[in-house]
């Protein structure tokens, strides 16, 4: 393992970044800007930092899966650079034979489509049922990317059995079919339940604009990090920053990622 691989099974996971940016106080809007300050004061943090993070998964056997497929162009120029880090890997879009998203928003779907085509052409699309349905027909690149993948799309529910280890991890209320995965024992891929470690760890009540359903993406934090502490799991998040594979500890009324 290093701090952006982690070996789970039969499956070498690596986070790769795909661009980041600092996010505004209007983000957390009912987090005042007193208490932001003194929540990146006690990280170190000037601003609320993130990143974009995708996924390799790599089995013994030579498969390829992808978790998300990075912001594309639409987050800047430190974004769009997904083929290029597979590339250093030894990887092209055809050896990706299954995408998993963990939801449509833009900064997890924009590296899927270059000129309105699919990326990854050989691949599975593996999409929550409820998040197809929440994008399909609209105009923006969530459902630009179901129309592209339509005929390659897997829909699937709570819980779904993916295969080698792997299963579905539902957490919705960020967006309504919003997921995570599990991997094999230990390991959990906790997508956007946390955007900003600084503020949302040491309080998970602090809910950034984005959530569709603020009440139901709450209930998913909470449930998610006291499941990862309480069976002492390993998680990554999509955003998160430094150590990309860490544990949780209670802190308080909140938690601290602590390193492996």
């Amino acid at each position: 393992m290093t701090g952006d691989t982690f070996r789970a099974g039969p499956w070498r996971i690596t986070c790769l970044v795909d661009g980041g940016l600092t996010f505004g106080a209007d983000v957390f809007p009912q987090v005042s800007a007193e208490r932001q300050a003194e929540l990146l004061a006690a990280a170190g943090l000037g601003g609320a930092e993130t990143e974009f993070n995708a996924y390799v998964l790599r089995h013994d056997d030579g498969r390829v899966w992808l978790v998300d497929t990075g912001c594309g162009a639409g987050f800047g120029p430190a974004g769009g650079r997904m083929p290029e880090r597979l590339a250093a890997m030894g990887i092209a879009p055809s050896d990706v034979s299954r995408v998993i998203f963990t939801h449509l928003h833009g900064d997890h779907c924009g590296g899927a489509l270059v000129d309105g085509a699919s990326v990854y052409a050989a691949a599975e699309v593996v999409l929550h049922a409820r998040e197809a349905a929440h994008w399909r027909g609209t105009e923006g690149l969530g459902g630009q990317v179901l129309a592209a993948c339509e005929d390659a799309l897997r829909c699937v529910e709570d819980d779904a059995d993916l295969g080698d280890g792997i299963a579905v991890w539902a957490l919705p209320g960020h967006t309504p079919g919003h997921m995570g995965l599990r991997i094999g024992e230990y390991l959990v891929l906790a997508g956007d339940i946390i955007h900003s470690e600084a503020l949302q760890l040491p309080d998970p009540e602090n809910a950034t604009k984005y959530d569709v359903d603020g009440p139901l993406a709450l209930a998913s934090r909470r449930a998610a990090l006291a499941e990862i502490v309480d069976k002492g799991l390993v998680w990554t998040g999509s955003h998160m920053i430094g150590a990309k594979f860490a544990r949780l500890e209670r802190a308080g009324s909140g938690y601290r990622k602590t390193p492996l």
